[in-house]
């Protein structure tokens, strides 16, 4: 059943690889630059806050929605032709935003960048992780988007530097450049759809010999996933932790600018951003051993407490230590997400299903930085980031509403329960299908190197002459090739 060859470096290690850079660019000339634009925007074509931030929040909600059907698009195409793709239009949308000139333009604009992200980042990402890595699912993931907080630490500063020192105008077309050139080496040199095509199996376990068929992908189906009880409640929390997450940071840029000067809003991006990296990692580990759900929840709590802290702070002291423990939720949140999915439904319908999921979350992620800007244009960024806290609060809930994810016991998809009611046999008496979780899958064991004999009792049964050995079977070495 298993090939005997020794596996020597596990291609998945590369393919990560590929997904820390892609993430890094897109994180770092998109997701993280929004408050950069945002700021632009305003100074440079005298947009209101408000106004910008529906911009930041249209590119949200398009990469939401494309993100949906990118989740479809990845069933049917390589996933290496959709991230080109996306990086093309990313790029067509990162060189107009110098030429924004009015709300019109800004909504067409934001919306080609939004989808290009869409088809470049976090969808397509999670995807192919899920893929690759089973057991090691939550550290591949959290290396992965890793490359999320490397761009917010070593692009967005830059970008912010730059852009402040001359104009979005002059920086757009040559940043466009920029995204082409780290997006397409790392998505045709690195990265690859799954590992079975090249003869691989998920986590680097012994491949398949040759002609041996691969196992089914297991999970439920797409519909039976998303008109779960759990799948709507987990999709609520995430709404309104995602709207309470990145109205605080594209924001933060802005509002720690506004209160103490340019040189502490840049380096509270790069705490912020470092500080992500490092939970997200440890995040990733000990998602191995603990509940994602439990983990889910405490991490609720710091974002409350780093979005509260913001709120207040009028020091560098009180910004930074509020980045901090921001930093420390908001990645692994996000992280959190496609990792719950997975665990609950399975891969047979990964994409769709993540795909749905997000899409829903940016109704969160689109409206928090609107509801940022709307409150800071009526009142202030203090009451704003007030209100923020109190949604971070407010997705514990739900949270607990949505309890453990279904697969803790079993998971049959409705669709497989039909068609053995079809066949005549009864369901009760079929051997359950269950969903895992990662940190609760054994090591399969290492496949022998040497052959045993094996005696087929039937053949002689009959024979008075034949003795049985008490001694253990005889292992007969491998003959040489030679």
């Amino acid at each position: 059943m298993y090939d005997d060859k020794p596996p020597g470096i596990f291609r998945g290690w590369l393919v990560l690889a590929g997904l820390f850079i892609t993430m890094a660019v897109t994180s770092g000339l998109g997701f993280y630059a929004q408050g950069v634009v945002l700021d632009a925007l305003v100074i440079e074509q005298g947009f209101s806050v408000s106004v910008a931030g529906a911009g930041t929040g249209i590119f949200f909600a398009t990469s939401g929605i494309a993100g949906y059907f990118a989740g479809g698009l990845l069933s049917k195409f390589d996933v290496r032709l959709v991230m080109t793709v996306g990086s093309l239009i990313g790029a067509i949308g990162l060189a107009l935003l110098g030429q924004v000139r009015n709300e019109t333009q800004m909504v067409i604009v934001m919306v080609v960048f939004g989808l290009g992200f869409a088809l470049t980042s976090l969808v397509p990402s999670s995807t192919i992780v899920t893929r690759w890595f089973v057991r090691k699912r939550s550290v591949a993931l959290s290396i992965a988007s890793s490359g999320l907080s490397l761009g917010g630490i070593a692009i967005t500063p830059v970008i912010a530097t730059i852009i402040d020192a001359d104009s979005l105008v002059y920086w757009a077309p040559r940043l466009a450049v920029a995204f082409l050139i780290g997006m397409l080496p790392a998505v045709w040199f690195l990265i690859h759809p799954a590992p079975e095509p090249l003869g691989l199996r998920a986590d680097g376990d012994p491949p398949l010999a040759q002609g041996v068929t691969p196992p089914a992908l297991q999970g439920v189906d797409f519909k039976a996933a998303v008109r779960s009880r759990y799948f709507i409640l987990i999709s609520v929390t995430f709404i309104i932790v995602m709207a309470a997450q990145v109205g605080a940071i594209q924001h933060t840029f802005k509002m720690t600018k506004d209160r103490i000067d340019i040189e502490t809003a840049r380096t509270t991006l790069m705490v912020l951003s470092g500080t992500s990296v490092a939970a997200r990692i440890l995040g990733g580990i000990v998602a191995l051993k603990v509940s994602v759900t439990r983990l889910t929840a405490v991490l609720l709590v710091v974002q409350a407490a780093g979005i509260a802290i913001l709120a207040i702070g009028d020091t560098t002291f009180m910004v930074l230590l509020g980045a901090v423990i921001l930093g420390t939720s908001m990645g692994n949140l996000l992280m959190f997400h496609p990792l719950l999915l997975a665990d609950a439904f399975g891969i047979k319908d990964y994409p769709r299903i993540y795909g749905m999921g997000s899409l829903l979350m940016i109704l969160g992620v689109g409206g928090g930085p609107f509801l940022v800007g709307f409150l800071r244009d009526v009142s202030s960024y203090r009451a704003a980031f007030g209100v923020l806290t109190l949604l971070a609060i407010t997705g514990i809930v739900f949270l607990a509403a949505a309890g453990k994810p279904p697969n803790n016991e079993t998971a049959t998809t409705s669709a497989e329960l039909g068609s053995a009611t079809q066949k005549g046999i009864d369901p009760s008496r079929e051997a359950p299908r269950t969903l895992t979780p990662p940190h609760r899958i054994e090591q399969p064991p290492t496949p022998p190197n040497r052959r045993i004999a094996v005696v087929d009792r039937g053949s002689v049964m009959n024979d008075d002459n034949f003795v049985v050995s008490e001694s253990s079977a005889k292992e007969i070495p491998l003959k040489s090739s030679e």
